[in-house]
């Protein structure tokens, strides 16, 4: 094995020469839209960019509605909150995923209930599915976890139970 650059090894890029790209990416165009929102007044929670967002991502996937959010976790936790998932009810949760997604659970004052997951996939086991139903679940989380994917949908059955 080579040596790591911090013990004196060649580092894998030399940043004098080939610098990082700058981030974020920008142009005109996105400063003249950041200067209008801005000026605005209006920076969030139905700001007319927002607004024109959401219409034309609505637009786009074909659907009737579209909100914008902040991140995944309240978008898990919107989805609960939709399907009047709360107290008293339960969800099955993979026991290795990110902890949102069991806190999300606990943020509409359900139950996640930790099941074992898939050894090829790393994500939530259909048979684990199985021995967590009980009469108080109310759905599972059959999320992805590094980039790995379940590799089954709702034909399986468990949304029907659930």
């Amino acid at each position: 094995m080579k040596k790591l650059a911090i013990n004196g090894g060649s580092p894998c890029r030399d940043t004098n020469k080939n610098p990082w790209p700058k981030w974020p990416v920008w142009g005109k165009e996105e400063e003249v839209a950041l200067i209008e929102v801005l000026n605005s007044g209006v920076w969030s929670y139905n700001g007319p960019k927002e607004m024109e967002f959401n219409k034309l991502f609505a637009e786009y996937t074909g659907t009737k509605h579209s909100i914008c959010v902040v991140n995944g976790t309240i978008t898990m936790q919107i989805a609960l909150e939709a399907l009047g998932i709360g107290v008293g009810d339960e969800v099955i949760v993979p026991g290795l995923t990110w902890q949102a997604t069991a806190a999300t659970v606990i943020d509409v004052n359900a139950t996640p209930i930790l099941v074992d997951i898939c050894e090829d996939t790393w994500c939530i086991d259909p048979k684990e599915i199985e021995k967590g139903h009980n009469s108080k679940n109310k759905g599972y989380y059959a999320s992805t976890f590094v980039r790995c994917f379940c590799g089954y949908g709702c034909d399986n059955g468990h949304c029907q139970k659930t």
